[in-house]
């Protein structure tokens, strides 16, 4: 018995060693690819040093004396912070656009996109050279045995991606829309119910300055789109000789897409594209277009200089605001068509509601979370049911008291999509039972029609817009269903669901229960141990149509987790006395051992905006780290000539 004791406690013991070896080893190579903010480097391709100084948040701040400097100590950053997320979006430009076309680009962009290229493989080279865990924890594990050199081409793909990603989803991948062939002869075709979401949209808006408490114009920016780690956005100060551009950039590009100079703050808004005036998405040279704009903004003396570079570069499908000190410009000179949505009636409205404007304010209408949706159709749903009882009810029992005081409470209710309210999470079940009820006996096996909220489809049919309330028919029954009828059954599967998921006290529902914020690590996309460890998790406010936009997934058992939504914002003004915002989802880094991985998810989620300054006496204060690019010299290479090309 003893020596089997002694051999079972050896054994253990053995065990544990080993766990704890693979452990530590793991880890060590893991957090050998922690990038350290205060390391210098000696780098080929430079013209001169670079001081790359990244503040509190480890937003970097990088100057040099030449532009072809900037721009390669940018592609430097972006391979150091987020190497695993510029490959993975390098194959999936790659996979859509497998070549581009040769290109004759303005001068400044080829230069630029080459010392981008330079930065980014001046990285990948230190990263051969050992020591630095492959640069990203997601490539020990990688197949990839070798990393191909980055080209301006890569850069140029990643561009023509994000353009693509504008446009509705059903034009961008190719798939043809649900043709009228399928929908019953007796049904009323509502465009509405076929309309896709692209993957990214930009929205923006603007105050003149007599609207405004400094006189000067605000520019309110907003993008939304997926929300994973890292987020698809990073943010960076490109201080040029010329003057700073500061603001969001994407992985891959080396241009301020959203931001501004010391002069002219710039952001668009985007809209659908008919297929048939771009069947195959954008072209290469609307891509190398958009790029010569970004360029060309970051250099503009005023707003008027700024459109009037987009007047020759904009491409279809966008809108392009700017301002000055003085002035908003914006293009087309008219603004844009675009069917109006329920989040541009909520913004109406907003912007109506004060008649003087400051950045605080602005920003308090970009995270605003009053739905409009719910405002337009709650009264559709319930207005027979405030004042008559469901006829399926008796008077008295447990189940119409609870009807009652869900509907009372409704009724008090003004839309405002609280995470620790009851109300949103009643009101979104309702619906999407609702849209079941109606959609499912048409389409019983496309299931995202019907369980995805439509809300401009349901509005055409509560209202019956051209007689659309046919659809709340069931065709499969002999009598006619009324909309009336399919909304009191509707509430009552609402209410069945919700009593067996959360008990019969609506004081303990929360939308924020159901409405999760889950921001994955992108690497990996099993929901596993590992992604759990590695995701961002919190109840969060809002829904797809507030001005703080959350969109809702599609998975089953949890229809309401969040994804995607508002990725980047900013409120910016040219003004000493107002100030420029931003804020981001998560962190600068792409690293789940970095401690800024996820430094600025607590401000995002309550809607804490950073300051947006050029100023570098500022950005010292509290400074997360200060490293310098030193050019190699034949006497102290680094790398050898045309490793990186």
């Amino acid at each position: 018995m003893r020596r089997l004791f002694n051999i079972l406690l050896y054994g253990f013991l053995a065990i544990c060693i080993t766990v704890s070896v693979g452990s530590g080893l793991v880890y060590f190579l893991l957090s050998a690819s922690v990038p350290d903010y205060d390391e210098d480097f000696t780098v080929a391709g430079l013209g001169g040093p670079v001081d790359i100084l990244r503040d509190s948040s480890a937003v970097p701040h990088i100057s040099a004396t030449s532009a072809a400097d900037v721009y390669f100590a940018i592609g430097f950053v972006h391979a150091q912070d987020r190497l695993g997320q510029l490959l993975r979006a390098r194959r999936k430009a790659e996979a859509s656009w497998p070549s581009d076309e040769t290109l004759s680009v303005a001068p400044a962009v080829s230069d630029a996109l080459a010392s981008y290229a330079a930065g980014v493989n001046a990285w990948l080279e230190l990263v051969s050279e050992g020591g630095r865990g492959r640069g990203s924890p997601e490539l020990l594990i990688a197949d990839e045995r070798s990393i191909a050199a980055w080209t301006p081409g890569d850069s140029l793909r990643i561009a023509r991606s994000f353009l693509n990603g504008l446009r509705p989803g059903s034009a961008r991948e190719g798939m043809p829309s649900i043709s009228g062939a399928i929908i019953p002869a007796d049904r009323l075709r509502v465009p509405e119910l076929f309309a896709t979401d692209p993957e990214q949209r930009l929205d923006a808006w603007a105050m003149d300055g007599d609207r405004t408490a400094t006189g000067t114009p605000i520019l309110a920016a907003d993008t939304s789109g997926s929300l994973p780690l890292p987020s698809e956005w990073y943010l960076a100060d490109l201080q040029f000789s010329t003057g700073p551009a500061i603001g969001a950039t994407m992985p891959g590009v080396p241009f301020v897409i959203v931001g501004r100079n010391t002069r002219v703050a710039w952001a668009f808004r985007s809209f659908p594209v008919p297929d048939e005036e771009a069947p195959r998405g954008p072209s290469p040279v609307q891509a190398a277009g958009f790029l010569t704009m970004l360029e060309l903004f970051a250099r503009s003396a005023d707003a008027t200089d700024a459109i009037g570079v987009a007047a020759d570069m904009l491409p279809k499908g966008m809108e392009a605001l700017a301002i000055d000190r003085e002035t908003v410009a914006r293009w087309p000179r008219a603004e844009a068509v675009r069917a109006s949505s329920f989040r541009d009636i909520r913004l109406a409205e907003l912007e109506a509601r004060q008649s003087i404007f400051s950045t605080e304010g602005a920003i308090g209408v970009q995270r605003d979370t009053v739905s409009s949706v719910a405002r337009t159709l709650l009264p559709l749903m319930a207005k027979e049911l405030w004042f008559v009882q469901s006829r399926d009810s008796t008077e008295g029992t447990d189940a119409d008291s609870l009807r009652r005081e869900l509907l009372d409470r409704l009724a008090s209710w003004n839309g405002e999509m609280d995470r620790y309210s009851p109300e949103p999470l009643l009101f979104w079940t309702w619906v999407r039972a609702l849209q079941q009820r109606i959609l499912k006996d048409e389409f019983p096996t496309a299931e995202q029609l019907w369980t995805r909220p439509n809300s401009n489809f349901l509005f055409a049919v509560l209202s019956d817009r051209r007689g659309s309330a046919i659809w709340c028919d069931i065709r499969l029954s002999s009598p006619r269903e009324t909309c009336e009828e399919q909304v009191r059954v509707a509430l009552d599967d609402a209410l069945g669901w919700l009593v067996d998921r959360y008990g019969r006290d609506p004081s303990t529902w929360t939308w924020g229960e159901e409405h999760r914020l889950d921001m994955q690590w992108s690497p990996i996309s099993s929901r596993r141990l590992l992604t759990n460890l590695l995701s961002l998790q919190a109840p969060i406010s809002g829904d797809p149509f507030t001005q703080f936009l959350t969109s809702f997934g599609v998975v089953e058992d949890r229809p309401f987790l969040v994804s995607a939504g508002s990725n980047f914002q900013a409120v910016m003004s040219i003004s000493e006395a107002a100030g420029s915002y931003y804020i981001s989802p998560a962190g600068q880094s792409g690293h789940p051992l970095s401690r800024f991985y996820d430094n600025l998810f607590p401000s995002w989620i309550q809607g804490e905006y950073l300051a947006m300054s050029t100023d570098l006496s500022l950005a010292r204060g509290g400074a997360s780290g200060i490293s310098r690019l030193t050019p190699a010299t034949s006497d102290n290479p680094r790398m050898s000539e045309g490793q990186s090309e």
